[in-house]
């Protein structure tokens, strides 16, 4: 019970401070914009609504964010993975003779349930980067330049 509330902790504080960063983030937009009004880099009709959304897009925690989604989803899913895989491999247990080798508890089913659960974990993350790349974000300079009407 203390390492879940440990972890619960962890991760609570973790998404506290993502929070801050994209708050951070937006409020820094502003500034960002009259600088680069100010140096011509960026037209004068460009409102701060406008370029704070592309600010966010483009500089934004978001990689961080995926990365906290997974986290919350595998500490969520993490007892009815290891409750479902103790079903299934007592299933596979007792149909194969109920060898003590394979008893639940023992070093081999610990290991095949770490194994079992960094998998899917991997596959978790896989999923996450493939939607994250697919939906690349645009780079500050790309902003700038389409602000310019795709002109540097």
């Amino acid at each position: 019970m203390l390492a879940f509330l440990i972890i619960l902790a962890a991760l609570v504080a973790w998404g506290g401070h993502l929070a801050w960063r994209w708050k951070q983030a937006r409020d820094f937009a502003p500034e960002v914009l009259a600088v680069r009004k100010a140096s011509g880099e960026i037209p004068e009709d460009v409102t701060e609504v406008e370029f704070t959304d592309l600010y966010l897009r483009s500089e934004g925690p978001r990689a961080a964010t995926y990365f906290f989604a997974c986290a919350v989803i595998v500490f969520g899913l993490l007892g009815p993975f290891v409750a479902g895989f103790n079903q299934l491999w007592l299933t596979f247990w007792r149909l194969s003779g109920q060898s003590p080798v394979f008893e639940t508890g023992t070093l081999i089913h610990t290991f095949s349930v770490f194994l079992a659960f960094m998998l899917v974990t991997i596959g978790l993350l896989a999923i996450a980067m493939r939607r994250y790349y697919a939906l690349m974000p645009p780079t500050f300079k790309q902003v700038i330049r389409d602000l310019n009407g795709g002109q540097s």
